[in-house]
Order: C-alpha cells, then structure tokens, then sequence
C-alpha cells in the first residue's frame, strides 16, 4: 500500500469513527464471515417495525415492539462458495441466513452484510451499488450493518470519486442506483432531537480488508 493510500485508510477510519461507525480490520473471508456471525449472536433480537403474519414473535423490545424469535442475517452480496460457508455458521447457531428476497423481511432484519464500492477518507463515506432490491435493502432494512471496505478503494474526498459516480450513472439503459453512506442511519426531523436508526441500521460496522 502506498504512503499516500495508507494517510486515506487512517482519514477513512478517524472519520467513520467520528460519525460512530464500529471499525474493525479483517484479514480473510472466514473473519468477515465470524464477524457477522458474532455480531448476530451478541445483539438483541431484532425488533418487528412491521405487521409481518405467520412470524413467531418474542417478548416485547425497548420501543415496545414484538421481537422476532429467528434471527436473520443478509447477505446477498456473497458469491456462492462464502454464502454456504456464512450459512453453515448460522446454521449452527439457529440463525436464519438469506441473500434474495430481503422484501419477505422488511419489517425487521438483525445483520446485513454488503460490500463498498469504494470509501471517502475526508468523510468516512461508503459509496455502494444498490442498483439490486435485494443490496439495497441489506443496508436500509438490517440492524445491524456491515460494509467490506478494501483499503485500495478509499479515495481522499467526493471530488475524487466523481468519474466513478459518473460511470455508476451510465451503467444500463435504465441507469443505476448509487448510495453514498456515512454511519448509522440518523435524524433529527422531530424537534431538532438527534434520532439513531429511524430511517435505517442502528449500527454500522465497517470491516477493512487488504486488496
């Protein structure tokens, strides 16, 4: 890694920190795959934020919501080979592992696990192909989220990036959807009172990763 691309990689991380994202770097799939594993497994049941019939509900959670008795984990992203491997984790641990038809499970997922485009250092930004329901609502829908971020990929500031927003906008002769994320989804619509996860994930975790 250049000296140049490491000063970004430390910007990127000062910077997720600073808008509370959880930083962690990783060295081969089977962490990544841990990780959500983990973090699935420490978190709280995820709370349904929808009427969701046939779904075997648990105790009520702080926002006085039903609990889903299964956890979830997402992740669509994964090629075939990681997907089974991801799967059999869960699979040991009861968990519910998907990676199509997220829709079935709007009303509440615990862990979705996708991977950036590429990062901005001078924010702490991931920008993401959401073009796919399925990616999109992995980031939107989750409690929990999970970004693979490659150090290679982190680029100094928005300017930079532009001729890779450019060539995500041309893609297809519908056109693409492109997201910019920075942290945990936040708000402060109501009485100028900050809000976390109101419009999305709780938690953003991003996973560092060499190439």
């Amino acid at each position: 890694m250049s000296e140049n691309n490491q000063a970004c990689v430390d910007k990127f991380v000062e910077m997720a920190k600073a808008v509370a994202c959880h930083v962690t770097e990783v060295s081969s799939t089977a962490d990544i795959l841990n990780y959500v594993v983990d973090l699935c497994e420490k978190k709280a049941p995820c709370e349904l934020l929808a009427d969701e019939p046939g779904t075997a509900t648990g105790p009520l959670g702080p926002n006085r919501c039903p609990t889903r008795t299964q956890r979830v984990v997402a992740a669509p992203q994964l090629n075939d080979e990681d997907f089974a491997a991801l799967k059999a984790l869960c699979d040991e641990k009861g968990f519910l592992c998907i990676r199509d038809n997220l829709r079935k499970y709007a009303a509440g997922i615990d862990v979705g696990l996708s991977e950036a485009v590429l990062g901005v250092a001078a924010s702490g930004t991931c920008m993401c192909d959401t073009t796919s329901e399925d990616w999109r609502l992995a980031g939107m829908i989750s409690e929990c989220a999970v970004m693979i971020v490659k150090k290679s990929q982190i680029y100094p500031d928005l300017p930079s990036i532009a001729g890779f927003m450019r060539e995500q906008m041309g893609k297809g002769p519908e056109g693409t959807f492109t997201s910019l994320i920075t942290g945990p989804s936040r708000t402060a619509d109501i009485e100028c009172v900050g809000a976390i996860g109101v419009h999305g994930p709780l938690e953003m975790h991003l996973l560092l990763v060499e190439g």
